[in-house]
């Protein structure tokens, strides 16, 4: 969600950049000891025709997990402010 609210330009992203895994899977189990694991799906942002797979969702701001919330109260009263 945050990935398409970023690149409709309708979110600024604080933070870490995620893992990216954009692609939702499925596993089989095809052995008591081995799984298979297959994409089943593919997520498309319509404006930039791309996702997160592989890269991950790059945030605008980017800063420690921990000091995430602080930077975006911090930003949100900055603009409420003008």
């Amino acid at each position: 969600m945050a990935y398409d609210l970023q690149q409709l330009g309708r979110a600024v992203v604080i933070g870490k950049r995620t893992r990216g895994g954009a692609h939702p899977c499925q596993g089989w189990t095809v052995h008591p000891h081995l799984e298979a694991t297959v994409p089943v799906g593919r997520a498309i942002n319509p404006a930039s025709s791309t996702n997160w797979e592989g890269t991950g969702a790059q945030p605008d701001i980017p800063c420690a997990a921990a000091d995430s919330f602080d930077h975006a109260h911090a930003l949100a009263l900055a603009r409420l402010a003008g």
